[in-house]
């Protein structure tokens, strides 16, 4: 297959994203027409899992298709060392494409996975943790988990303190605009947008920090009591950590609101790029992949943010887009994982994919519209 024949990729990212953030997965308060006109027009997986429910261990399996025991990322304390890890996206390069990721990457090895990497997960307005000294939380109503035992002082709501275009995904769409427009022609791209959002700080911009209420959102029972039968691990290590129950009632409705916000504002910045891309013929020959690497909890259970095996953590959206060459409106209920992304991309785009990766391919699935065989995830 000579280099022009080959279509592009674009893999549109989330950290974080439930799929209850999602119109296409059923929600009755998600604002995210963009998604769920690729989920119109492409195949959803509507139980897709990710292989670990924290950030750093999840990308490395994305990028290698290899479960953290094999690739030996556990955590987020992982550091940078001198250990190589064997990406697949250089498989790409070496087909002729011409690589990028723009926004949070998080995956630490010596070696880089995409020939251009443009870094930019927040900004120095708002982080994870506190508002800039010069602004006054309580101005953007700061909705924070904070207690004598607290880590940290999350940032698990509030209205970002600046216009929506300096917000980290807006600059990333921007830069990811300018290398597409200095792209030849005759040679395909795979480029990567990865957005923070709705990963904390969650900060959506106006008018997005106004635009689901928290009378529409769902409140979690549990986050009353969790009930009996926690696992011992959940209660001594997470608890502490990431405890519901220092919030109010309000306060999780709160956060909650500004979490979905921060989705539909994802979905927007993804449009503006989709939308820019189709008038200029750019997605004429191009798989669209979007998938996040874990969910979160917002009250769920008792808890707070990640790092547990439930589902609101463990199952996310994992959706693929090509029209007239894979089917259209076709949803597959059947079990799968996202570390199948990148050996069904490969098969899509003709690139021979290592003997490891080729039995994860779901292309057969996506061509036929039909369900995979169930394998254990």
């Amino acid at each position: 297959m000579n280099h022009s024949a080959r279509p592009n990729v674009l893999w549109l990212m989330t950290d974080e994203q439930r799929i209850d953030s999602l119109g296409c997965y059923g929600s009755r308060w998600a604002v995210s027409p963009f998604l769920d006109r690729l989920a119109a027009e492409g195949v959803v997986f509507e139980n897709a899992f990710t292989p670990a429910p924290v950030c750093q261990p999840a990308r490395v399996s994305l990028l290698t298709a290899r479960y953290p025991s094999e690739t030996g990322v556990w955590y987020n304390r992982n550091i940078r060392d001198e250990r190589a890890l064997e990406h697949l996206v250089p498989l790409f390069a070496a087909a002729g494409y011409r690589t990028a990721s723009f926004g949070k990457h998080h995956y630490l090895s010596s070696n880089r996975a995409f020939q251009y990497e443009f870094e930019k997960t927040w900004n120095d307005y708002v982080g994870p943790f506190r508002y800039a000294d010069h602004y006054d939380p309580d101005r953007f109503n700061w909705v924070k988990y904070q207690h004598d035992n607290a880590i940290h002082p999350w940032v698990l709501g509030g209205t970002f303190p600046e216009p929506m275009d300096r917000k980290a995904e807006a600059i990333c769409v921007r830069e990811a605009m300018r290398w597409l427009e200095d792209h030849p022609r005759d040679r395909p791209f795979f480029l990567r947008l990865s957005f923070n959002a709705p990963h904390t700080p969650v900060v959506p911009p106006y008018p997005f920090d106004r635009l689901v209420r928290k009378e529409d959102v769902a409140y979690p029972a549990e986050t009353e009591g969790p009930g009996e039968g926690q696992p011992e691990w959940l209660v001594r290590s997470l608890k502490p950590f990431a405890d519901a129950s220092f919030l109010t009632r309000d306060q999780i409705l709160e956060a909650r609101r500004y979490y979905y916000g921060e989705a539909a504002f994802a979905d927007y910045q993804f449009g503006l790029l989709l939308e820019w891309m189709r008038k200029r013929g750019m997605l004429d020959n191009t798989i669209v992949v979007f998938l996040s690497d874990h969910g979160t909890h917002i009250g769920d259970r008792g808890m707070l943010q990640k790092q547990t095996f439930y589902n609101e953590v463990v199952q996310v959206p994992y959706m693929f887009w090509w029209p007239g060459r894979i089917a259209a409106g076709k949803r597959i209920r059947t079990p799968v994982e996202i570390r199948t992304m990148l050996p069904t991309v490969m098969e899509l785009a003709g690139i021979e994919a290592p003997e490891r990766c080729r039995e994860l391919s779901l292309a057969h699935t996506l061509r036929d519209g039909t369900e995979p065989d169930a394998k254990p995830v």
